[in-house]
């Protein structure tokens, strides 16, 4: 893991893609977004470890990440591949509970972080984020709905 400075996000022009859970945002509330939380760097290696609490909402900047579960063998199974603009963490917006799954950098990955804590603030403290919170809610909800067919 390495945590990227603003210089060095700069020159890689590193930015929140304006896709998916930032639909409908201004490009300046995405700017101030994007300016509370840091640019972090992996390769092959855990993101969130299995069993770990993640203490961060992220949202996928370059390369993609895998996602796997231990199955009742205890072999770990591929769950999903997330890619550019993709999140993870939402769910610690609202909940403080270990990760069941592990996020795994396939290959070199950027991700853009953020503690929950101030995502949250941002909610009360900005209306420009409610569109934010709502595409959140959004996609929590269309995962229940996945797991429960």
């Amino acid at each position: 893991m390495n945590i990227l400075t603003e210089d060095q996000a700069a020159e890689r022009r590193l930015a929140l893609p304006a896709t998916g859970l930032l639909d409908g945002l201004s490009p300046q509330f995405i700017a101030e977004l994007q300016s509370r939380g840091a640019f972090v760097e992996y390769n092959q290696q855990a993101i969130i470890a299995s069993g770990a609490l993640a203490d961060y909402v992220c949202c996928i900047v370059a390369g993609r990440v895998k996602i796997s579960r231990v199955d009742a063998d205890y072999v770990k199974a591929p769950v999903a591949m997330l890619g550019v603009g993709e999140w993870f963490g939402e769910t610690n917006l609202f909940v403080r509970l270990p990760s069941p799954e592990e996020i795994y950098a396939d290959g070199e990955v950027v991700v853009w972080t953020m503690p929950p804590d101030t995502l949250r603030r941002l909610f009360f403290d900005n209306p420009e984020a409610t569109p934010l919170l709502f595409n959140i809610g959004a996609s929590l909800a269309q995962k229940l709905a996945a797991r429960s067919r």
